[in-house]
């Protein structure tokens, strides 16, 4: 099977599990919005966004490490056993340090809810290290079907907990931890990951390898939550826990987008990873580039597209305002999906340190023009920001990997684009319903164009199959 073929049948298996559990997650935006006002929604999200802070610091991305290193070590059992040991033992040290520590600053902790954090960081840190196995020993299925049980099992706890036993932010909380218990049970028995365990197998001169590889990484995902998620904390701070709120369902659509390219993206790593000492690399990874970006972009003009006509259905009253960010959110994501498509060499290559260099320059930038203008333009601040980082980000990492190899985007590709999405703005804030549907139809038919190719090979596909 050539390499092409690789990534499509890796993406084909991922994306079962990522888009139709994003997809239902999605349809049930109008229960949270309904049930849940925009203090309590924003208070949830500012907890997993201090979360998503804490476990970094508190894993090393030691689940980052593991996959990496068990690419290297494919069919061979005892070295994979060496590895899972060693990182699994650490993982449960940094859970029992990290539960020590939390004890003893939770009476100074003014958050209400703090607790929550506790048990999502911990939970997280198992959930991360299972998934990387189950990537590392080439069960790409498994992954996809633990992401499906994680995000089903979340939609339907939260349908109990607020629509059926009315627990309100209390719910969602118990929702969310219990789906990932059950997320954790299952890659357990799916991996049977204690074939691969054993103390005797533990090597610290092992850990110590991968350490200095995951370590590296820590300061690229800190970056990564600055240009994230700081901006929950800063609109929390400077507007208000229910502005926040607001904020958050905004990006529950640019969320949908950027999951359906993690999906790409866990199979585009893996190919670049394995195929990077290739001869030909350059025209491979220069053909594969250029065609993820049609996909992509196509992806998220049609979502932007559509979303006129959907935000009033989907989205309660309360959290209207939202409407305004949509865009500009998915435009920044379309810029972020560039940004981790050329970061996989920094990752294929070994060279996290650039990876984290270039996440921080754009952390800055993303933190500085939050801070200048929250007070001027209020929650466009938010939005903006994230625009402008990624969008710098990705101008950084573009010059950079192009010294490594030579992977470009078609420029026709790239200047219809533009045109494209330069359209859709016009249209998005004009309000006016026959320009947006026109807008609309011009949207399908571009993505239908720039895919051709693309569409071809699926039709030919599904042919083979009946």
């Amino acid at each position: 099977m050539g390499r092409s073929k690789d990534l499509a049948k890796n993406t084909a298996i991922l994306a079962f599990g990522k888009i139709c559990t994003q997809s239902i997650g999605f349809f049930m935006l109008p229960l949270y919005t309904s049930l849940l006002d925009t203090a309590e929604y924003g208070l949830f999200d500012l907890l997993v966004t201090y979360a998503a802070l804490l476990l970094p610091l508190v894993n090393w991305q030691l689940d980052q490490g593991l996959f990496r290193f068990m690419l290297d070590v494919r069919d061979q059992i005892d070295k994979q056993t060496h590895l899972f040991s060693t990182v699994f033992l650490i993982s449960i040290i940094q859970s029992v340090v990290f539960c020590v520590l939390f004890l003893i600053i939770y009476p100074f902790l003014t958050l209400e809810h703090a607790e929550f954090l506790l048990y999502y960081v911990i939970l997280h840190i198992y959930t991360a290290m299972f998934l990387q196995f189950a990537r590392g020993l080439g069960k790409t299925s498994k992954y996809a079907v633990a992401s499906f049980i994680s995000a089903l099992a979340t939609v339907l706890l939260n349908v109990l907990a607020l629509a059926v036993f009315k627990l309100g932010l209390k719910g969602l909380f118990i929702a969310t931890i219990s789906a990932q218990v059950l997320t954790i049970f299952y890659l357990i028995m799916a991996t049977k990951c204690w074939i691969f365990f054993s103390i005797k197998a533990v090597k610290f001169k092992l850990f110590n390898e991968v350490r200095k590889y995951s370590i590296q990484l820590i300061p690229n995902n800190l970056a990564w939550w600055i240009v994230n998620s700081s901006d929950r904390m800063v609109i929390s701070h400077f507007i208000g826990i229910s502005a926040n709120g607001i904020f958050t369902v905004a990006s529950k659509f640019s969320n949908v987008f950027i999951s359906f390219y993690n999906v790409v993206n866990l199979s585009w790593t893996e190919s670049v990873s394995l195929h990077i000492n290739d001869p030909d690399r350059d025209s491979f990874l220069s053909e594969m580039m250029t065609t993820l970006f049609k996909l992509f972009a196509s992806a998220c003009f049609l979502i932007v597209a559509v979303m006129p006509f959907i935000f009033p259905i989907l989205v309660n009253e309360k959290y209207i305002d939202g409407y305004n960010h949509v865009l500009i959110l998915m435009y920044a994501m379309l810029f972020r999906v560039l940004v981790g498509m050329y970061s996989c060499i920094y990752i294929a290559t070994k060279q996290s340190n650039k990876v984290a260099i270039t996440s921080i320059a754009a952390a800055v930038i993303n933190l500085a023009v939050d801070l200048l203008c929250i007070n001027k333009i209020g929650l466009y601040a938010a939005s903006v920001s994230s625009l402008i980082a990624f969008f710098a980000m990705f101008i950084i990492r573009y010059f950079d990997v192009n010294k490594i190899v030579r992977m470009k985007i078609n420029h026709q590709v790239v200047v219809s684009s533009i045109l494209i999405g330069s359209l859709l703005s016009l249209a998005y804030y004009s309000n006016q319903k026959t320009f947006q549907i026109v807008v609309f139809i011009i949207t399908i038919l571009y993505a239908v164009f720039v895919n051709m190719d693309l569409i071809k090979i699926v039709l030919k596909k599904l042919k083979c199959y009946r």
